[in-house]
């Protein structure tokens, strides 16, 4: 085949043209229809075409067929076999010439374009083919965009939608598969601080090689990582040479910091190795920054929810629930159920506020040491804080899974108690206290207790969502805690059904006192353990 040239300048002067329309089409954003609707109507003006189609998917991975002009009722009933063709072709049709041909992405066909015109008026069967190739190979540029927008829409959607499970790692896991489709790298490092309430800071990492994890600060550790996540001030702003060493891996890192969305302390950092040989294209880093971005949410929101649940559950617990989808519905709404608990109040602190701590800042000093200890050591019996009021600490056995039987709790409640008369014990016996020791009515100071099991509503009730119980069994357990001298352990009659055939603690009761709206007088018993009570007996 061979063209004259007037039809090559021809040719040259339509490649200029629609391109400058093509790049004029892309700088405003044009959608496909639209976009098709004015070439067809530069090509109608230009060379009389007189219907012109384009089948392909749209922005929206549909699949459309555009038609414009006439022969709209021949498209639609020739679409099957235009579907099928995979080379150029021509065909007749009352008063129309068509030519057809495949679109190609790369050796992939994706769809098919065509055109007609008046058969009288028609260029000859060698040149109608070249136009429709010029027009073809121009719209490659407009579709490969499309295609590339319709790529990273999708692996955005991906992202996202993996970063919302509720387990930190399963939700990594997942958007490090989605990325593994178009990103290649051969390992992603992320450092991630998972800040507590009382301001201290740990690192917690995960490590992918070939896009599986194989490393991370829970069970499969790396011993070079442990020691390097222990400088949490440093690990996130140290460079790559430093993480190199650690990881044995001379190769190229990437890295990207993470930092709040208010503020700008560091909240994590992740390192890509690209594949050798690799430099990432300005797509593969589009692509990263969404996943940096999104993961960045998802640490503040991981950060967020973990230490709405510290302030009730241990860290233990925390990980259970945080492991299952619609935790919340399943474990935190309120409920009618039996429960283990304990109101803890410190004995004699108005006379050691005024006269030993007297400032603010010792007052509480002493309140969050001696409450902090408190939860540290009774957290791993299962025991969750409802509520620490001034110097009175409540807290509460069984939730949030309810699933110890009543005697395990109500074992679980009274060894609890006993810790918490040797925490306070042992803060009165620190350095800084020392005051305290020396006060005539140290005698009188200690930790008095009230402990129950009985039925509750529980669950995270009220506005800011707090973990509480509502019963007249709170109520019964805060008069005994009132009742309760210095040391001393005070329990409900049905605690102490459950907790004396186990033969761990003496018993002395019942006793009874009058209870202000109730009919029957409130029977309670004095818990002691049984070697203090040998001791006791022996002097």
């Amino acid at each position: 085949m061979s063209l004259n040239l007037e039809q090559l300048l021809m040719l040259r002067d339509l490649h200029m043209s629609l391109d400058d329309l093509i790049e004029e089409l892309q700088l405003h954003h044009a959608n496909l229809e639209a976009a098709l609707g004015k070439i067809y109507l530069f090509l109608n003006q230009k060379l009389k075409v007189e219907t012109f189609y384009v089948e392909t998917e749209d922005e929206s991975l549909n699949h459309r067929v555009f038609c414009f002009g006439r022969g709209n009722d021949d498209i639609k009933r020739k679409t099957p076999q235009l579907l099928k063709i995979d080379r150029a072709s021509t065909f007749t049709t009352p008063g129309l010439f068509w030519v057809v041909q495949p679109i190609e992405m790369g050796k992939t066909i994706i769809g098919a374009i065509g055109m007609a015109f008046e058969t009288e008026s028609a260029p000859t069967k060698d040149m109608a083919p070249e136009i429709l190739y010029t027009v073809s190979e121009l719209l490659d540029n407009f579709f490969f965009s499309i295609h590339i927008n319709r790529l990273k829409h999708s692996l955005i959607m991906g992202i996202q939608s993996a970063l919302k499970s509720h387990s930190i790692a399963d939700s990594i896991d997942g958007a490090v598969y989605v990325l593994k489709k178009e990103i290649p790298f051969r390992k992603m490092i992320l450092l991630y601080s998972d800040h507590e309430l009382t301001g201290v800071s740990k690192i917690n990492y995960l490590v992918y090689e070939d896009y599986a994890r194989v490393y991370d600060s829970g069970e499969t550790r790396h011993p070079g990582l442990d020691d390097f996540v222990k400088d949490t001030d440093g690990c996130l702003s140290a460079n790559t040479d430093e993480l190199k060493k650690v990881l044995g891996d001379d190769d190229l890192m990437v890295s990207y910091l993470l930092d709040g969305l208010i503020d700008e302390d560091l909240i994590g950092k992740v390192i890509f190795v690209p594949e050798k040989g690799v430099t990432f294209s300005i797509f593969c880093r589009e692509i990263i920054q969404v996943f940096t971005e999104t993961l960045r949410q998802r640490l503040v929101d991981f950060n967020r929810e973990r230490n709405t649940l510290r302030k009730f559950f241990s860290d233990k617990v925390i990980a259970r629930l945080t492991s299952e989808p619609g935790y919340h519905k399943l474990y935190l709404e309120p409920r009618d159920t039996d429960i283990g608990i304990i109101f803890a109040d410190i004995s004699g602190f108005t006379k050691m506020s005024e006269q030993i701590l007297v400032t603010p800042e010792r007052i509480t000093k002493f309140v969050d040491t001696w409450s902090n200890e408190i939860i540290k050591r009774v957290f791993p019996l299962g025991a969750c804080l409802d509520k620490l009021v001034g110097d009175c600490i409540i807290l509460l056995f069984g939730p949030p899974f309810y699933s110890g039987t009543p005697e395990e709790i109500a074992e679980k409640v009274i060894k609890s108690a006993e810790i918490i008369i040797e925490v306070t014990r042992t803060v009165f016996m620190m350095p800084e206290y020392s005051d305290i020791r020396k006060h005539p009515d140290y005698a009188k100071f200690g930790v008095a207790i009230g402990a129950n099991y009985c039925p509750a509503v529980v669950g995270l009730i009220g506005p800011n969502d707090d973990l509480t119980a509502f019963s007249s069994g709170m109520n019964i357990t805060a008069r005994l805690q009132g009742l309760a001298k210095a040391d001393q352990i005070l329990v409900t009659e049905r605690l102490q059904e459950l907790i004396r055939p186990m033969n761990m603690w003496q018993l002395v009761g019942p006793q009874a006192m009058p209870v202000k709206n109730v009919e029957k007088p409130l029977v309670y018993y004095h818990v002691t353990s049984l070697e203090k009570a040998n001791q006791a007996g022996q002097k």
